[in-house]
């Protein structure tokens, strides 16, 4: 670890020599390295001493000091963020909606959700002209705007001049690919010496990462995709058609879906059942923050944490009649009282529930037949196109499970979609690689069914999350299962925007035991 600071340090304090500026100059990579740790390397050295400061101290003196590092390093590290940009971007979001990080950093890092800054067109149209040739060539129209801005490039709606059709343009900022490495380089030091237990999470999190740059790979995985799911679900889903003459490593041209994103409709649906979510936080960082609050140890203020009326009466009412009854019950409320009501509110209702229960199907399909599924599904890469069809938007991050972890994955869906005793599901579970400090059943039991099944009335309760815990804790947690999970989640958090309290399990369960039926490849 010192010789790490001392490194930090030395890329801190020396950087003012003639030589070491020229070499920065000359290597962007080496030049953010540089920029990075002379804003990290002091803030880092700033937590070890407090933490060496008040090793002694009483509890509230030591939250005290670090909440006022908090408060600086977390304006601090935004500015450096939206100076360095790139997979920084990527972390910010991911830690704004980390229950594990504190809340000063969630804060300051919310605006990076939804108000990435794009490129300047004159960046992107040369890109463009590199890989594919003359811009005016190739598009009638060519929207100067980026429709959508993500950490590693950005898309502008477009028209094809040989047909006229209405094409989505993904193009990779300029030095997206080199500046990579020197990004996580930094990023996976920083978290060897702030948090080590999260390195493994983040090196699945730099693997995704990575694949997303060569947007050939994304090209075939969405063909594959297509492919397998649109001949059995295209009464259903939509997957956009690509063109691959006009696609390459750093452009992928697309068709274009025409409708909303499923994220505002959702946005409305929660605020209708009273759930909180920070129009700075996009809908899939809400779902996966909610998760994770649920899945570790709750303190005693969440007892106390005063309820909108709305999600009051379905947590009351989930006490009384059972949380599908109390579901129902409040969907009945809105419908006739609130902004859904009337034939309208319904209809919308209506055809949110059909895109859910086809998304959730079409990635069991995904997960468990064909292998290969699109790890992140959330209301922003959802298209409402009307009739209760959706289309699918977005396979940069595609996992490919192969058959040995495919089949264990199954086998645990199915016992927890059949309600096994904790023994059976404990068992399947340490078959998929999950350990736990203690090795005992009915944690396992429990946090599987927590993870893949339906919501319990005791599960509501903050005191069920503080004991569970307290009686073991996981030490590892398998990358493949960890993109499982996550799929499992957002689908989840889209039921509850529905109204509906579903088993994640048992609707996957018939494509998981297709896969145990289909025996070994």
């Amino acid at each position: 670890m010192l010789r790490t600071l001392a490194r930090g340090g030395a890329a801190t304090v020396g950087i003012g020599g003639t030589a070491l500026a020229a070499y920065a100059y000359g290597d962007p990579g080496f030049g953010r390295q540089v920029s990075f740790w002379r804003v990290t390397g002091p803030a880092v050295l700033s937590y070890a001493a407090c933490s060496a400061k008040h090793k002694k101290s009483d509890a509230d003196t030591k939250a005290r000091a670090f909440a006022a590092l908090h408060d600086h390093y977390s304006k601090v590290s935004l500015d450096l963020i939206l100076e360095l940009r790139g997979l920084y971007i990527k972390f910010g979001q991911a830690a704004a909606s980390s229950p594990f990080v504190p809340q000063a950093y969630r804060t300051q890092f919310k605006v990076l959700q939804n108000d990435v800054p794009s490129e300047d067109f004159a960046a992107i149209k040369q890109v463009v002209e590199e890989e594919l040739g003359p811009l005016d060539e190739l598009f009638e129209e060519f929207s100067e705007s980026a429709c959508g801005a993500a950490s590693i490039g950005q898309a502008h709606v477009a028209k094809l001049r040989t047909t006229g059709e209405t094409v989505v343009v993904k193009v990779q900022y300029p030095s997206a690919a080199r500046i990579f490495l020197a990004d996580a380089q930094c990023l996976r030091t920083l978290i060897s010496l702030a948090n080590p237990e999260a390195l493994p999470a983040f090196e699945e999190f730099e693997k995704q990462l990575a694949l997303e740059l060569d947007y050939r790979a994304e090209l075939a995985n969405l063909t594959a995709i297509f492919d397998a799911i649109m001949p059995t679900f295209a009464d259903r889903v939509t997957v956009p058609r690509a063109h691959s003459t006009l696609s390459t490593g750093r452009v992928l041209t697309l068709e274009y879906l025409p409708g909303p994103k499923l994220e505002g409709e959702m946005r409305r649906q929660m605020a209708e059942l009273g759930m909180r979510v920070d129009e700075s936080e996009s809908m899939r960082d809400w779902i996966q923050r909610l998760e994770a609050q649920t899945t570790q140890p709750a303190t005693e203020a969440d007892d106390d944490e005063r309820e909108p009326w709305r999600a009051w009466l379905g947590r009351v009412g989930a006490r009384v009649v059972g949380i599908d009854a109390a579901l129902w019950v409040v969907g009945k409320v809105l419908a006739t009282g609130g902004a859904a009501g009337g034939a309208g509110g319904r209809t919308r209702q209506e055809e949110l529930r059909t895109c859910l229960h086809s998304l959730v199907e079409v990635h069991g399909f995904e997960i468990f037949v064909h292998g290969l599924f699109n790890a992140d599904p959330h209301p922003g890469n959802l298209i409402a196109m009307g009739d209760g069809k959706v289309g699918l938007i977005d396979y940069g991050q595609c996992k490919r499970l192969e058959e040995g972890p495919r089949r264990a994955i199954a086998e645990l869906m199915v016992k927890v979609a059949d309600d096994a005793p904790h023994a059976e599901v404990a068992a399947a579970f340490r078959r998929v690689g999950v350990r736990t400090e203690h090795g005992g059943d009915e944690f396992l039991g429990k946090m599987a069914r927590l993870m893949f099944g339906r919501v319990s009335v005791e599960m509501l309760e903050p005191k069920w999350h503080r004991d569970l815990h307290k009686t073991d804790k996981m030490t590892h947690y398998p990358p493949d299962l960890l993109m499982v999970h996550r799929v499992a989640l957002i689908l989840r958090g889209l039921s509850v925007a529905c109204r509906e309290n579903v088993s994640i399990a048992e609707l996957w369960r018939p494509h998981a035991a297709a896969a145990l039926d289909a025996g070994p490849d």
